[in-house]
C-alpha cells in the first residue's frame, strides 16, 4: 500500500508538472486592426503612423513601469470577413491585451463580437455607426463621436446657416451603401423630415469602390437640391465633387469625417473643394497642448499633419497605457487578469486628457466627444463652429 501510495503521489506530480501554468506578463501587448491595404489604405495609413508613435512616445519615457508596449499590427483591407480572422489572430496567436480597430464600421461590428466573447478590451477610434456602443457589450470603448452627434450636429448648424427666410430648403443625399453610410443618410433624413422648412427630394446610393457616380448627380440635379449631403469617404467622396463639375451641377455639399483629410483637395482639385462644408473631430489649430505636442511629434516623425484618424488612434493607444500604468502587480500575473484589469480601468476613467479633450465612457462604452464643423477654402480646412 505505501508503495502504491508513493507510486501515485509520483504520477501526480508528473501529470500537474505537465499542466499549463499561467504565465506572467512581460509586456503591454496590442493589436492594431485598420484597412493597411485596399480602399481605405490612406486611413489605416494613419492608424499604423499614429500607434508607432504612440509607443515611441511610451517606450522613450520608461514604458508601463519599465514594461514595453509591443504592437501587433492587421490588415483588415476594409472587409469584414477579413476582420473577424484579423481579430481572432491578433486574440489566439498573439496574445493581445487590448485591441484598437477598425477604421469601417461594418468591420467593427464584425470584429466586436470576437473580442467580447475573448474579453479582450476593444478600443475603437474612428468608426462611427450607433448600433457599435449601443448593444451591451461591456468590451466596447469608442473615442469619437458617433454617427448621431456628427450628422446631428452637422444637420443643426446646416438648418441654422443654408435655409433662406420664407424659402423650403431642397436637399439630397448620395451614401455610401455600408454600415456607415446608410446609417448617416437614415440619421440625415430623420433630421430633415423633422424640419417644415427643409425638403428631401432625393436619396441616391454608391457601393464602395464605384468611380462612376454621373447617373446618380445626373438624376439629384433633375431635382434641383441646393443642398447635397455625401455619406462616405474620401475617394468615392472626391470622385462625387470632381463629377459634379463634369456634368455642371453646382450645389452646397455637406460631408462628414471621411472628407476631412488633407488628401481631399488632391483627389478632388482644389477649385472643386471650395465652399464644402464637412464635419472633423480634430483639427491641428486645436489650442490643447496636448495636442499641439502630438502635431509637432507627428510632423517630425512623418513630415506631414495628423487628420483626425490619426489622432483618434493615438488617443486610443495612450488610454489603454494610461490604465495599464495604474494596474497592480497582481494584474500582470496572466494576460487573463491583464485583460479583465485593463476593461474594468477603461470603464472608470474620468476626464482622462488627452489630443482629442477628455475622455470619460459612458456605460454603453461611448465617450462625448467635441465636434468641429469646417469649409474647405484655398485647399485647407478652416473651423467655422464652434
Amino acid at each position: 500500500m505505501k508503495r502504491f501510495c508513493i507510486f501515485f503521489l509520483a504520477i501526480s506530480m508528473i501529470i500537474v508538472g505537465a499542466l499549463p501554468v499561467a504565465a506572467a506578463v512581460a509586456e503591454l501587448s496590442i493589436g492594431i486592426v485598420g484597412p493597411m491595404t485596399g480602399p481605405g489604405a490612406q486611413y489605416g495609413e494613419s492608424m499604423k503612423e499614429a500607434s508607432l508613435l504612440a509607443m515611441n512616445h511610451i517606450n522613450n519615457s520608461g514604458g508601463i513601469n519599465g514594461k514595453k508596449v509591443v504592437l501587433f499590427m492587421e490588415d483588415d483591407e476594409s472587409n469584414p470577413s477579413k476582420a473577424v480572422s484579423s481579430m481572432q489572430k491578433l486574440i489566439t496567436s498573439d496574445r493581445i491585451a487590448a485591441a484598437v480597430g477598425h477604421y469601417n464600421s461594418s468591420c467593427t461590428l464584425a470584429s466586436m463580437g470576437i473580442t467580447q466573447r475573448a474579453k479582450v478590451p476593444h478600443l475603437c477610434p474612428i468608426s462611427t455607426a450607433a448600433a457599435i456602443t449601443a448593444g451591451g457589450n461591456p468590451y466596447i470603448f469608442r473615442n469619437c463621436a458617433t454617427n448621431p452627434m456628427q450628422v446631428g450636429q452637422l444637420a443643426d448648424w446646416a438648418f441654422k446657416n443654408l435655409s433662406k427666410k420664407g424659402q423650403t430648403t431642397k436637399v439630397a443625399v448620395l451614401y455610401e451603401n455600408t454600415d456607415y453610410g446608410t446609417g448617416i443618410m437614415e440619421i440625415f433624413v430623420e433630421k430633415v423630415k423633422n424640419n417644415p422648412n427643409w425638403e428631401l427630394v432625393a436619396n441616391e446610393s454608391y457601393n464602395p469602390g464605384d468611380t462612376d457616380m454621373v447617373a446618380q448627380l445626373t438624376s439629384i440635379k433633375g431635382k434641383k437640391p441646393s443642398v447635397v449631403l455625401i455619406g462616405g469617404n474620401l475617394t468615392e467622396g472626391a470622385q462625387i465633387v470632381r463629377q459634379s463639375k463634369e456634368v455642371d451641377f453646382p450645389v452646397q455639399f455637406l460631408a462628414l469625417g471621411g472628407l476631412s483629410n488633407d488628401r481631399f483637395p488632391q483627389l478632388a482639385g482644389v477649385e472643386n473643394v471650395e465652399g464644402i462644408i464637412n464635419v472633423s473631430y480634430f483639427e491641428k489649430e486645436s489650442p490643447n497642448p496636448l495636442a499641439q505636442k502630438f502635431v509637432e511629434s507627428y510632423q517630425i516623425a512623418y513630415g506631414k499633419d495628423p487628420d483626425m484618424f490619426a489622432a483618434a488612434t493615438y488617443e486610443a493607444v495612450d488610454i489603454i497605457a494610461h490604465v495599464a500604468k495604474g494596474l497592480g502587480a497582481d494584474s500582470w500575473k496572466d494576460i487573463t487578469k491583464l485583460r479583465q484589469s485593463i476593461t474594468a480601468g477603461i470603464a472608470a476613467l474620468k476626464e482622462l486628457p488627452g489630443v482629442q479633450g477628455p475622455t470619460t465612457f459612458d456605460s454603453n462604452g461611448q465617450a462625448d466627444k467635441l465636434v468641429y464643423i469646417v469649409r474647405w477654402e484655398n485647399g485647407k480646412r478652416v473651423v467655422i463652429f464652434p
